[in-house]
């Protein structure tokens, strides 16, 4: 867990104790006869994927939040040793799966660091809070991302106590935004978890929990391109 975890942590739990609350976007099935025009061109990019860590939530005081840290340290340090190359090929393999379904697409180079694009003023159903319209540069009109918030794994604090065991995570957004207008065409948020078939406190690799770490990542994976389903 970095520095940056920890300060996303304490913000999300500051915001929720200041009564603060932003509208939750719904799921959107996927509009295929969008894709399906002649005229439709997609371009496929992703957000950047983290080193594998360890997410706490519950443990919502500093000194709680430490101590949840030090006593899954030994856990952290093996989980930024698996690498997450897996991932990082979905772009290419949802490119494919496209062009064989007879959409044109492009994997786009780089990856996409959302917040750091323009917020939207629109109030109207399903538009994007952020301006995907500088992707059209691109010779695109229909822009597929893949956001991944979490990969490694997920423990459940009350204050210092733990409320379960680590269990495998693999989660983020997949979405498909209109450029001329921001829409979602599709939307779906994925959230794939997974306890370990064994002993999960076995340092210093942790089998256990590897395995279904590897495990959630192929299902999310597959998840995710079901979505595409045209």
């Amino acid at each position: 867990m970095n520095n940056k975890s920890i300060l996303l942590v304490l913000t999300f739990a500051t915001m929720l104790l200041g009564g603060c609350a932003t509208k939750m976007q719904a799921v959107v099935p996927l509009d295929a006869n969008m894709l399906k025009n002649k005229e439709s061109k997609v371009g496929v990019i992703m957000s950047d994927v983290a080193t594998p860590e360890t997410f706490i939530t519950g443990a919502n005081c500093l000194l709680c939040y430490a101590a949840a840290a030090a006593a899954n340290s030994s856990l952290d340090s093996h989980l930024k040793t698996i690498p997450v190359d897996d991932i990082k090929n979905l772009k290419a393999e949802i490119t494919q799966l496209l062009l064989e379904k007879g959409v044109t697409a492009v994997a786009l180079e780089g990856e996409i660091d959302v917040d750091k694009l323009k917020k939207t003023k629109s109030k109207e159903l399903n538009i994007a809070p952020r301006d995907f319209s500088s992707y059209k540069a691109n010779g695109i009109n229909y822009l597929l991302v893949i956001e991944v918030t979490q990969v490694g794994a997920y423990r459940a604090y009350s204050s210092y106590v733990p409320t379960m065991d680590p269990v495998a995570t693999f989660s983020g957004l997949a979405y498909i935004v209109d450029l001329s207008n921001n829409k979602y065409i599709l939307y779906k948020p994925f959230n794939n978890r997974k306890a370990s078939d064994l002993e999960w406190d076995e340092p210093p690799t942790f089998p256990g929990l590897t395995n279904s770490l590897y495990e959630v990542i192929a299902t999310g994976k597959d998840a995710i391109k079901a979505n595409l389903a045209l």
